[in-house]
């Protein structure tokens, strides 16, 4: 056999490793970028989702859907005027995001007080003798159809929505008012028999003290 050939043979091997040595390297790099790829689209949409549960409901509701988008330590901060900003990580990717919970404007009470429930009706009767002046509704009675499409469409929702079918809302003794008119109906709420069950969540929502 030729000693050159062999020659050429031992002087190739080194050459094909060192090819291999460089697609595996390679390709590991593009594993890794695209891993810090996906972390960081991740990682984007679990702040924002945080930052918008922040703004809607509370902190701790927020952590909590930043764990279940796969952030890790979740920090969420008030930053005054309803606006709150999440920071979190998923693997060496720090992301963070700003909402702000913005109510919708004052609108008129054009409710009816058809299907209220007595209890209810007589409560808002006392309410307005107490007023002088009718009290505004912007949502009495509530059908479960009525509130599937709420529940369908709570993201547009300042304020918190009950599942169909457990709202008191469909028994008649629930009533939603304007939110400019809530100080107004706060003044006479508990002579006239009605309680705001969540102050801070739902502010503009009344029901019939208890229950019934």
């Amino acid at each position: 056999m030729d000693p050159h050939h062999r020659d050429d043979r031992g002087q190739a091997l080194p050459v094909v490793l060192l090819l291999l040595a460089g697609a595996v390297l390679t390709s590991m790099l593009l594993v890794a970028v695209g891993r810090v790829v996906i972390d960081r689209a991740q990682a984007r949409t679990a702040a924002d989702a945080a930052a918008l549960a922040a703004a809607g409901a509370d902190p701790e509701t927020a952590a909590e859907v930043a764990r279940r988008n796969g952030g890790q330590w979740p920090n969420v901060y008030d930053q005054g005027d309803g606006t709150h900003r999440v920071t979190l990580a998923i693997g060496d990717v720090v992301a963070a995001a700003t909402a702000r919970r913005i109510d919708p404007p004052p609108i008129e009470g054009t409710g009816s007080r058809v299907g209220l429930a007595p209890a209810m009706l007589a409560a808002l009767a006392r309410a307005d003798d107490l007023l002088g002046q009718r009290v505004p509704i912007t949502s009495g009675y509530r059908s479960i159809e009525h509130q599937r499409r709420l529940w369908e469409q709570r993201h547009l929702n300042p304020y918190p929505v009950a599942r169909p079918g457990a709202s008191r809302h469909h028994t008649g003794l629930a009533i939603d008012v304007p939110s400019s008119f809530v100080p107004t109906l706060l003044s006479v709420a508990r002579d006239a028999g009605l309680c705001r069950p969540l102050p801070v969540r739902d502010p503009i929502h009344f029901e019939v003290c208890g229950g019934r």
